[in-house]
C-alpha cells in the first residue's frame, strides 16, 4: 500500500501511517480518535479507581465515589463470584416459571416491571414533544434478540448471529441446571417468539425520523385497540396517577398486541422473558458465566475477546455511577481556559449561522427570521451539569461482608432508577440534567431544550489543545460544535422551535424546498458503496446534513481568526474523523 499523493485523497494522504500501523484493540470493536481518547480516560479513571480500591490513594470527600468503589471491588473479586456461581441469582430468575398466564403477568405488572426488563409493554417517562415541559408516559418497541429489524432481512448475516446466541444462551442455561432438552426447547421458543416480534417492530430507518415517534392518544384509542391487556390501569399502576394520554412511538405494534401476547404464545414469551433476564443477570456472575455470556456481542461486532477482569468491573461500576465519576473528572482535570475558549468558537459559530442564513437566497424572511432567534436562544452547556440526578445519592452498595452479592446490588440499583424514572410522570423537565456524562467523548444537541452540550472529556486534542492553532482546533472541537449546531436545522431538529417544541415554525414553501435538499443528500449518501453494503442516506441524513453543514460553517468561522491556516484546518478536520472497524461493527452502522 503506498501513501497516495494529497490532491487524490486527503484522508488517506493524512492518515496513512495510522491507517497502516493501528490496530483495533482486541476488546473493541473500532478503533478512531473518539476510541483513542475513550482509552486514555479510561486508563486513567480505571487507574485512579484501583488506587482508591486498594487504598494506595485516599477517597474523595464524595460520598457517591465511596458507593461506586465498593461496587468496584465486589466485581473485581472474581473468587467470591466464582464461589456464587448463579446461586444469586437463582431465586428471582426462578419466580418467572410461577407466572403462568398474561392475565397473571398483567395483575402484577408494576411489581414484576420493577424487578425484571422485557415485559411485554415497553413504558418510559421522556419529554412531551409539544408540551416539552413536561416528562409523559411512552409506550416503545420491544427489543429484538439481533437488535435492529433490518438484520433479519440479510438470511446469511441473521444464520450467524442467531447461530452464535443460541451456543451462547444454551451453554448459560446449561450451566444454570437446565438439562439438554430443557434447554433446547427453551432456545427455541424464545427464537419463535422473538422471529414472530419481527414484524411489528419499528426499523432503524424508520426511528431515525423521530419526529414521527411522536404519537400521543388517550387511553380510549388503547383501550379500543387492545383487550388482552388494561392498558389504563397498567399504566396508572405504574406512575401512581391518573393517566389520560400515551404517546406510543409504535402504532401498528399496539394494534397487534392482542395478536402478539395471547395465552397460546404464553410459553413461548415466557421462555424469552427468562432468556433475556438470565443473560442480564450472567453478567454479574462468575467470570466464567460472564466469558460465555459475550460471546454473542463479541461475534456481533466483531470483537476479538471480551474485556478483562479488571476493565469489566470498571466498566459495570462506571455504568451505573457514571455521574458521580464524571463529576469528580471534570472538576480536577477540565480548565477554565478550555471553557472559555469552546464559549467563544460557539459564539463565532453562531455568528457564522446568522450570517449565512441572512444570506440564504431560498428562505423567506419569515423563516429566517424565526430560524435566527431559535440560534439566538440556543443554550451551550461545557464541562459539566450544574445538577445531576438526585437517584445516584440513593445508590448504596451493600458489600459481600454485609451479607449481599454483586447481582443483588445492580437489581437494587435498577430498581431505585426505575422507581423515579416513573416518578416524573407528568413533573417538570430540569434542563440542567445531562443526559451525557462529562467524562464522555462525544457531545450532543438536546433538541427538547434547545441546547447544545460539550463534556469535559471532548476537550482534549486531538479536538483541543490551548497549543495547538485556532485553524487546528476550528477543524476538531470546532467541526464538532458546528455539527451540533447543524442538527438543531437537520430533518429533525428543524421541527422544533426556538423553546424545544416540536412547532411548525416554517412557511410551506420553505419546507418543501427543504425537503428537495433533504431529499438530495439522501440521495447523494445512497451511492455510497462499502465492502459490506451500500449507505442507507435515509438512515444516515440527519448525520449527514449536521456533517455538512458542521465542517462548512466551522470553516467559515476559523477565517475569521487572525492566524487561519487551511491546511492545518482540514489535516485536523480528517485526522479527528478517522477510523478503523471489524466488519460486524461497520454493518450495524450500516443498518
Amino acid at each position: 500500500m503506498n501513501k497516495p499523493r494529497l490532491q487524490d485523497d486527503f484522508y488517506e494522504y493524512v492518515n496513512f501511517e495510522w491507517l497502516k500501523d493501528t490496530e483495533i484493540p482486541a476488546d473493541r470493536p473500532s478503533i478512531s480518535c473518539f476510541g483513542e481518547l475513550d482509552i486514555k480516560l479510561e486508563k486513567l479513571l480505571k487507574g485512579l479507581t484501583a488506587d482508591w480500591a486498594s487504598g494506595k490513594k485516599p477517597l474523595p470527600t464524595d460520598k457517591m465515589i465511596h458507593e461506586y468503589v465498593k461496587l468496584y471491588q465486589m466485581l473485581i473479586n472474581a473468587d467470591k463470584r466464582a464461589e456464587l456461581g448463579w446461586e444469586p441469582a437463582r431465586k428471582h430468575l426462578d419466580k418467572i416459571f410461577e407466572i403462568t398466564s398474561f392475565n397473571e403477568l398483567a395483575e402484577n405488572y408494576a411489581q414484576l416491571d420493577t424487578s425484571y426488563s422485557s415485559l411485554p409493554l415497553p413504558f418510559s417517562i421522556g419529554e412531551d414533544f409539544i408540551d416539552n415541559k413536561k416528562y409523559i408516559l411512552w409506550l416503545e418497541d420491544p427489543r429484538l434478540i439481533l437488535g435492529s429489524k433490518e438484520t433479519y432481512g440479510n438470511p446469511i448475516q441473521k444464520e450467524k448471529l442467531i447461530t452464535a446466541w443460541k451456543e451462547m444462551t444454551f451453554d448459560l442455561l446449561i450451566s444454570y441446571g437446565k438439562t439438554t432438552e430443557q434447554a433446547n426447547r427453551l432456545v427455541q421458543q424464545a427464537l419463535e417468539f422473538d422471529n414472530f416480534l419481527v414484524e411489528f417492530v419499528l426499523s432503524n430507518e424508520e426511528k431515525a425520523d423521530y419526529t414521527s415517534l411522536y404519537n400521543l392518544k388517550d387511553v380510549e384509542w388503547y383501550k379500543e385497540k387492545v383487550k388482552g391487556f388494561d392498558i389504563k390501569k397498567i399504566a396508572e399502576s405504574l406512575v401512581n396517577k391518573e393517566v389520560k394520554e400515551i404517546s406510543c412511538s409504535n402504532p401498528r405494534f399496539v394494534e397487534n398486541i392482542d395478536r402478539i401476547y395471547n395465552e397460546d404464545n404464553f410459553e413461548a414469551y415466557r421462555a424469552l422473558l427468562f432468556i433475556k433476564n438470565l443473560l442480564h443477570a450472567a453478567n454479574f456472575m462468575s467470570e466464567t458465566i460472564r466469558l460465555k455470556a459475550s460471546h454473542f456481542r463479541n461475534v456481533l461486532y466483531s470483537i476479538a475477546k471480551p474485556r478483562e477482569l479488571e476493565l469489566y468491573a470498571y466498566d459495570t461500576a462506571t455504568k451505573y455511577f457514571s455521574m458521580p465519576l464524571g463529576m469528580y473528572y471534570a472538576k480536577e482535570y477540565f480548565g477554565e481556559k478550555a471553557k472559555k475558549d469552546v464559549e467563544h468558537m460557539v459564539a463565532s459559530m453562531i455568528d457564522v449561522y446568522k450570517q449565512r442564513l441572512e444570506e440564504n437566497t431560498w428562505l423567506t424572511q419569515q423563516t429566517k427570521d424565526k430560524a435566527i432567534l431559535k440560534l439566538s436562544k440556543l443554550g451551550v452547556m461545557v464541562g459539566y451539569p450544574e445538577e445531576i440526578k438526585p437517584y445516584y445519592a440513593q445508590f448504596i452498595t451493600k458489600t459481600y461482608e454485609e451479607g449481599s452479592n454483586v447481582y443483588e446490588n445492580i437489581l437494587n440499583f435498577d430498581s431505585i432508577i426505575y422507581k423515579y424514572e416513573m416518578s416524573q410522570y407528568l413533573q417538570n423537565v430540569n434542563p440542567k440534567y445531562w443526559s451525557m456524562s462529562p467524562a464522555t467523548i462525544n457531545a450532543y444537541f438536546n433538541p427538547f431544550a434547545n441546547h447544545i452540550v460539550f463534556p469535559a472529556a471532548i476537550l482534549q486534542a486531538p479536538y483541543y489543545d490551548i497549543h495547538q492553532s485556532s485553524s487546528a482546533n476550528y477543524g476538531g472541537i470546532g467541526a464538532v460544535i458546528a455539527h451540533e449546531i447543524s442538527h438543531a436545522f437537520d430533518n429533525n431538529g428543524s421541527q422544533f422551535d426556538e423553546n424545544g417544541s416540536m412547532v411548525n415554525w416554517w412557511t410551506d414553501h420553505d419546507r418543501e424546498k427543504f425537503a428537495e435538499k433533504t431529499q438530495a443528500v439522501i440521495e447523494l449518501y445512497s451511492t455510497r458503496e462499502t465492502p459490506f453494503g451500500k449507505v442507507n442516506g435515509k438512515l444516515t441524513v440527519s448525520e449527514n446534513i449536521a456533517d455538512i453543514g458542521g465542517v462548512a460553517c466551522a470553516l467559515e468561522a476559523a477565517q475569521k481568526e487572525k492566524d487561519f491556516d487551511a491546511e492545518k484546518f482540514f489535516e485536523n478536520w480528517v485526522r479527528v474523523w478517522r477510523m478503523k472497524a471489524g466488519e460486524g461493527y461497520i454493518r450495524r452502522l450500516l443498518e
